[in-house]
């Protein structure tokens, strides 16, 4: 359905004043940086905007949400491996329960990625999402050879992601968030460059993140 409504909005057309700015609904225009000359003209505008509450590009606009989303993602998880890649050893296989080291939130980020773009293709598929808890990798299980196959089978999700995600995807059906409760497919798959973006944030200046 599309509707068509029209904004009234008012501005000054006297040339005494330079930075007048145009306001919605007859509100009153402030102008600054210079001294008025003369009688302020006051111009009614009608702004006609047609709302479509069912685009017709749809499915194109879908698409290229999904292929931003997942180069957005590509490019997180290519920083993040790039920490991986210059860290030694040992700060790979560093933390704890309690205090996760770096090892453990680059398989943290990775499961994650993995996690939630296989969640969000099958909710949008009317598939049954899986299990949706936090992953929460121990230090010692954590290693560069272990990251690299994270990092493969993230890169391979990604892609499938970007060939199988449907024009007309399901948004009624939700999976259960353990932060943010109950989300559709977009919703999952819309906080995974948030989710990448705090973990690198925090690993750079070298303090936890509560993601």
């Amino acid at each position: 359905m599309v509707s068509d409504f029209e904004i009234p909005a008012t501005y000054s057309s006297s040339s005494a004043y330079p930075a007048c700015f145009a306001r919605i609904l007859h509100e009153r225009t402030r102008c600054r940086g210079a001294r008025p000359l003369g009688p302020q003209r006051r111009i009614i505008v009608t702004v006609t905007l047609r709302v479509a509450d069912e685009p017709p590009d749809r499915p194109e606009w879908l698409r290229e949400t999904i292929r931003l989303l997942v180069e957005s993602t590509t490019d997180e998880r290519a920083h993040l491996l790039a920490i991986v890649d210059s860290a030694p050893e040992a700060e790979l296989s560093a933390g704890s329960d309690d205090d996760w080291g770096l090892g453990q939130v680059a398989a943290h980020a990775l499961i994650v990625e993995r996690g939630v773009t296989l969640i969000g293709l099958r909710l949008a598929t009317g598939a049954e999402p899986g299990p949706t808890g936090q992953p929460r990798p121990a230090a010692s299980a954590t290693t560069r050879t272990g990251i690299a196959g994270l990092a493969a089978r993230a890169a391979a999700t990604c892609d499938r992601l970007r060939a199988d995600f449907p024009g007309e995807p399901d948004a009624a059906r939700t999976a259960r968030h353990p932060y943010f409760g109950d989300l559709n497919c977009f919703g999952w798959l819309l906080m995974l460059p948030i989710h990448y973006k705090g973990h690198l944030a925090a690993l750079r200046a070298g303090r936890p993140s509560a993601l």
